[in-house]
C-alpha cells in the first residue's frame, strides 16, 4: 500500500462521543457516523448481523461513515495485543456511485488521498484524553474505489501504527505500549485525504460493507 504520511487529524479532535439508538440487527459491532452532519457529532449504532460474517454496514450519500468497531468485553479482539497480529476480511457490495470522503477537494484537506479504510485501536479515555490513545494502522490500508473483497493486515507494534495527532508509534513507544496493552475498542476506521476516520459516504448512498471476519493471533 502507499505510505499516507499524516501531519494532524483534526477534525478528528473535535469529535464528540455518543451513543445514538441500536438499530435492527444486533451485531457485537457498532458504526460510528457522523450526525446529524458530516462534520457534527460521532454517534455509534449497532451494525447489522449479516447471515454470512461478523457485522454489516450501509454507506450513506453523505461522506459521514467514519467506524465499524467493537467494545464486546468477552472478545478475545481486546485487552493486551501488544505482539499481535490484526486481520481483517470484508466484502463491499453494492455500490453503484463513486466513493467520496470528507473535505475531498478543499483547501482543509488537500492531499488527494482515496478514500480509504484502515485497521484502528483505542485504550480507555475515563483518565482524560490524550492522543496516544487512539491509533491506526499505517501504512497499512485498503482504497475504496469499487465492489469486491478486501483484507487489513497489521502487527500490533509501534512501527505499523500512528496517533490521533499523526506521529507514528516508533516516536511515541511508551504511549503505544500503554494504549495496545489495554485495548477497549478495536475495528475499522473510514477517511481520505489527510485523515483516517473523516467520514467516508458514495456519491448516490449505494454500498454495504460487510465484515467477513475479524481475529486476533
Amino acid at each position: 500500500m502507499t505510505r499516507l504520511t499524516v501531519t494532524l487529524l483534526s477534525v478528528a479532535a473535535a469529535l464528540a462521543w455518543s451513543s445514538a439508538p441500536a438499530l435492527a440487527g444486533g451485531s457485537d459491532w457498532k458504526v460510528g457516523y457522523y450526525t446529524p452532519s458530516s462534520h457534527g457529532a460521532l454517534s455509534f449504532a449497532s451494525a447489522d448481523r449479516p447471515d454470512v460474517g461478523l457485522a454489516a454496514l450501509n454507506f450513506t450519500n453523505q461522506p459521514n461513515t467514519a467506524l465499524l468497531v467493537t467494545t464486546h468485553g468477552s472478545s478475545n479482539l481486546l485487552g493486551d495485543l501488544r505482539g499481535k497480529t490484526i486481520h481483517a476480511e470484508f466484502d463491499i457490495t453494492g455500490v453503484t456511485g463513486a466513493f467520496t470522503y470528507f473535505g475531498q477537494g478543499t483547501a482543509d484537506n488537500p492531499c488527494g488521498y482515496p478514500a480509504n479504510t484502515r485497521l484502528y485501536f483505542e485504550t480507555d479515555n475515563s483518565g482524560g484524553f490524550a492522543y496516544t490513545h487512539f491509533w491506526w494502522a499505517n501504512p497499512d490500508n485498503f482504497i475504496l474505489a469499487t465492489n469486491g473483497h478486501g483484507v487489513l493486515n497489521a502487527t500490533v507494534e509501534p512501527l505499523e501504527w500512528s496517533d490521533w495527532n499523526g506521529q507514528p508509534g516508533i516516536t511515541q513507544v511508551p504511549g503505544f505500549n500503554d494504549a495496545a496493552s489495554n485495548v477497549t475498542m478495536v475495528g475499522m476506521s473510514f477517511g481520505g485525504g489527510c485523515f483516517f476516520a473523516n467520514g467516508v459516504g458514495t456519491t448516490d448512498g449505494s454500498g454495504t460493507l460487510t465484515l467477513r471476519s475479524f481475529t486476533v493471533t
